[in-house]
């Protein structure tokens, strides 16, 4: 009669053990799709923002002063990082790279991503030199 209280006992311990990782494994699962969602947001968003920046320079090619401060308002925070037009110090031995703006946008809340661009101001292209997920 022991033994057969003892083998229930260990089913039912068995049994709690398998439930409970079947609710591990639904849990690990949403974390997964909310992170995922998240990240693709966030994504986007970084897209946005480029292409709103590669817009406002266009505009403002002739302005010395780049405002960022509209892009602040769909959750942008760019920063110009590098300006290579700067007449102390020109680099002459690429006198393309004299023209050269190089800008930081970092967006997101939960999962925050930041990217380098590097936009040409005489050929008015903006491209992405990189970009990296924010663990903070």
């Amino acid at each position: 009669m022991i033994l057969l209280w003892v083998m229930s006992l260990l089913l039912y311990l068995a049994w709690t053990v398998a439930q409970l990782e079947s609710v591990l494994a639904i849990e690990s699962q949403a974390i997964q799709v909310r992170y995922k969602s998240e990240f693709e947001k966030a994504e986007a968003l970084l897209a946005h923002c480029e292409d709103r920046l590669r817009t406002l320079l266009i505009h403002k090619a002739d302005s010395a002063e780049i405002d960022f401060n509209s892009l602040d308002l769909v959750g942008c925070r760019p920063k110009l990082i590098g300006n290579s037009s700067n007449p102390v110090t020109p680099n002459l031995n690429n006198p393309q790279m004299m023209k050269v703006h190089w800008i930081e946008i970092e967006v997101g809340q939960s999962i925050r991503l930041r990217s380098v661009l590097r936009y040409q101001i005489t050929s008015q292209q903006l491209s992405r030199i990189n970009w990296q997920i924010l663990y903070e």
